[in-house]
């Protein structure tokens, strides 16, 4: 029905446990919504939820909520006449929202606003590996992605990279990679310290 995580996302963090004796517990914000929003039940009770009810409530999500705060529409015609820019950025390891969304919504995006070349003046995304929805995690975190924003509207400087940064525990600097925008990847060079951005070109992979 939708993406799931990519690996290394953390499973646990939409889970958890309580009550005596112990016993699992759904995401408390899926569970809210379902309850208030789609079943307008406070006492509703999620674990008599088949498949296959789950299945109509997610439909009835889609149809009743969707035109009122739904996200996920790839015409961005107005904005983009308007001169908006936007750096869409998201962690591949993020636990709440799958970056596979993101990369579906992205690519109806560039077949809704002409192909891939006409999307990439005004739209551009990059995937950061190892980081979670909060940018945090084993890999390194996208640093300076406002300061890229104002220079794509206000000096015309399209952003080819973005840079990321991992620190240690006394703020120390101890890696750099470079984030390409989608779909390029980083790639080593083969010569010189991994955790130096300067060592790394962009490669678009085989389609």
């Amino acid at each position: 029905m939708w993406h799931g995580l990519e690996r290394g996302a953390d499973l646990f963090a939409f889970a958890g446990t309580g009550g005596s004796p112990l016993a699992g517990k759904p995401f408390s914000i899926g569970l809210d919504y379902f309850k208030y929003f789609l079943a307008q039940e406070p006492a509703w009770d999620w674990t008599t939820v088949t498949p296959a009810r789950f299945e109509l409530l997610w439909r009835q999500s889609v149809e009743e909520f969707g035109a009122i705060f739904g996200t996920d529409d790839p015409d961005l015609t107005r904005f983009r006449d308007r001169g908006g820019k936007v750096i869409i950025c998201h962690g591949l390891a993020d636990q709440l929202i799958p970056a596979a969304g993101t990369i579906d919504y992205y690519k109806r995006l560039q077949r809704q606003m002409g192909g891939a070349a006409k999307a990439s003046q005004f739209a551009r995304l990059f995937l950061a590996p190892g980081v979670d929805h909060g940018f945090r995690g084993a890999g390194s975190t996208p640093i300076g992605q406002m300061e890229a924003i104002i220079r794509w509207v206000e000096e015309g400087q399209v952003p080819d990279k973005l840079l990321a940064e991992r620190r240690d525990s006394s703020g120390k600097v101890i890696q750099t990679r470079p984030l390409f925008p989608f779909p390029q990847l980083a790639k080593y060079k083969g010569t010189g310290s991994t955790d130096d951005a300067r060592n790394f070109v962009s490669q678009t992979p085989a389609q």
